[in-house]
């Protein structure tokens, strides 16, 4: 194992393996050992990024999106969140447990509707996230979460979730306290050849 040995890094371990021709895939469980956290990522997505920058102007945009960070942070925060990085419109939230990070995303939710942050003068802003929870490889860069439930809680975040929607991984799902979880309703869809499926919690449903 001393070609692992004395690096904080992920991505440097990986890369002093490769240097010294070892596949980084025969030590896996080394590495998974040293770099791995069993925590709850929520990825959040603001609804109409590219329709309002081009009817309105990206400045127009940006001046609602730093109003969606400040409101964020403190409700994140307020639940135990480990780590938040924030990436274009795109928010991306660690926690201990899948019960902060659904409790989180409740919150955030209610927080960002009752604060009345509207998209323009006609529509109100919404946003939609997703929550996986799991064992991930952890980088100490930009780079962030790696794993399987990094990768659903970005696709249900990003790409499934409408405006105003929570989605949860199955094992989110789980993994979080039952009476939190009440009102979310089962789903699957087909995506990159694989069923994946998830539980769905929309705008105004009461737990």
């Amino acid at each position: 194992m001393g070609v692992i040995e004395g690096k904080d890094n992920l991505f440097q371990c990986m890369s002093q393996l490769m240097a010294a021709e070892v596949d980084p895939v025969s030590r896996q469980d080394h590495i998974w050992q040293r770099y791995g956290e069993t925590v709850a990522v929520m990825v959040l997505d603001s609804s109409g990024f590219s329709r309002t920058s081009k009817s309105h102007g990206i400045v127009h945009f940006l001046s609602r999106l730093m109003q969606l960070r400040h409101l964020s942070r403190p409700v994140l925060e307020a639940h135990d969140c480990k780590r938040i990085h924030f990436e274009a419109d795109n928010a991306f939230a660690v926690f201990r447990s899948a019960t902060d990070a659904v409790a989180a995303a409740l919150a955030l939710r209610e927080t960002v509707f009752d604060s009345g942050l509207m998209l323009t003068d006609n529509e109100r802003f919404r946003i939609s996230m997703g929550v996986g929870y799991g064992r991930l490889l952890y980088s100490e860069t930009l780079e962030g979460y790696f794993g399987d439930e990094m990768n659903y809680a970005s696709k249900l975040g990003e790409d499934i979730a409408c405006g105003d929607e929570i989605l949860l991984t199955r094992a989110a799902f789980d993994a979080a306290e039952p009476s939190l979880v009440g009102a979310f309703v089962a789903d699957s869809i087909e995506t990159s050849g694989v069923r994946l499926e998830f539980y769905r919690h929309c705008f105004g449903l009461k737990q």
